[in-house]
């Protein structure tokens, strides 16, 4: 089932609400399974924009004659004032089962011009409304979780937001080892917003006698330091005496964070609760620290330690600079999501 709103005559800008069946399962004494995804896209000139995505399953007991199988309602809304558009799909036979999905854009948080409808004939449909629902005096809005970055690497080729000078593929384990990356967000995190940034990252290399590992910095929120014997964490346009420092009880190995995979050591997770305390976890470990909650995210940058250079050279600055002479790192899943 397709609700398709478009904002111009050509439809070259639409917001879709999109129900998709997955599966029927037959279960004992009759109940059905029906397993879907709903999806809330916004598309421009034929490519999507934003999308979020939720798949879940609603259980049916066994219907009387007259009565209709798999009875399932949907209903959207469009919030002006928060620039919210919320698809609920909702299981009649038990409004308990219920599953909401929406998108919060600016560039259609105005009235559709006009809707198309499309369903599979496999399934039966009825329209009771052809508008958008109203909403009562009382009400509130869905906090919706808002996908910026989803990289993942199954296949070479850089995914959108994400470059790197370095980066070779490996194609055995389905990621790539940098020495350097950016990643760029599709939009900025908003201030004041929840958030959630994770991604793997296994140290390669370590230098003999440097304790320096790598540097993850997220614009506008600060730099995480991988050392040798411990974790370091820096608030963006802070002094050293601002410098958090989680000391390890022994140095890290590179087989600590990747050993033929990823281990769980190697997952990083950055989790900001919107008022200015943020939590980071990374090597097992958890460290609190407090951020600035009143500005916006929109980009990670990620360098590798200096490697020891040759005192022959003749350009020392340039060749420190260079992302082939910086300790290499192994990457994957990068994800960076707000909720609001």
């Amino acid at each position: 089932m397709l609700f398709s709103y478009y904002f111009d005559t050509k439809k070259t800008h639409l917001l879709n609400c999109h129900f998709t069946v997955l599966q029927f399962t037959k279960k004992n004494a009759g109940v059905i399974d029906v397993m879907f995804s709903a999806e809330v896209s916004e598309i421009m000139n034929g490519k999507k924009k934003r999308k979020e995505m939720k798949v879940s399953t609603f259980s049916f007991a066994p219907s009387s004659k007259d009565e209709a199988k798999h009875d399932i309602d949907f209903s959207r809304v469009r919030y002006a004032e928060q620039g919210k558009w919320i698809f609920t799909v909702t299981n009649n036979k038990d409004e308990e089962q219920k599953v909401t999905v929406g998108l919060i854009t600016q560039s259609a948080n105005k009235n559709p011009i006009g809707m198309d409808i499309y369903h599979d004939d496999d399934f039966s449909a009825e329209l009771k409304a052809n508008t958008l629902a109203i909403l009562e005096k009382n009400y509130i809005a869905p906090v919706l979780t808002q996908t910026l970055v989803n990289a993942q690497f199954e296949q070479p080729g850089y995914p959108e937001g994400f470059f790197s000078v370095s980066g070779t593929y490996n194609k055995e384990f389905q990621m790539y080892t940098v020495s350097d990356f950016i990643q760029e967000f599709s939009e900025a995190i908003p201030e004041k917003a929840k958030f959630d940034i994770t991604l793997n990252l296994a140290p390669s290399e370590l230098i003999k006698d440097k304790n320096e590992v790598f540097s993850l910095m997220i614009e506008n929120l600060g730099t995480i330091n991988l050392l040798k014997n411990g974790l370091e964490y820096k608030p963006y346009n802070g002094s050293s005496s601002d410098v958090i420092f989680d000391q390890y009880e022994k140095e890290i190995t590179e087989k600590d964070f990747f050993n033929n995979g990823f281990t769980t050591k190697s997952f990083i997770k950055l989790n900001g609760d919107g008022k200015g305390n943020l939590i980071i976890s990374y090597n097992g470990r958890n460290i609190s620290v407090t951020y600035d909650s009143q500005v916006e995210m929109s980009k990670i940058t990620f360098k590798g330690t200096l490697k020891p250079l040759s005192d022959s050279l003749i350009d020392e600055e340039k060749e420190k600079n260079n992302p082939k002479n910086w300790t290499k790192s192994t990457v994957d899943d990068i994800k960076v999501v707000y909720h609001k």
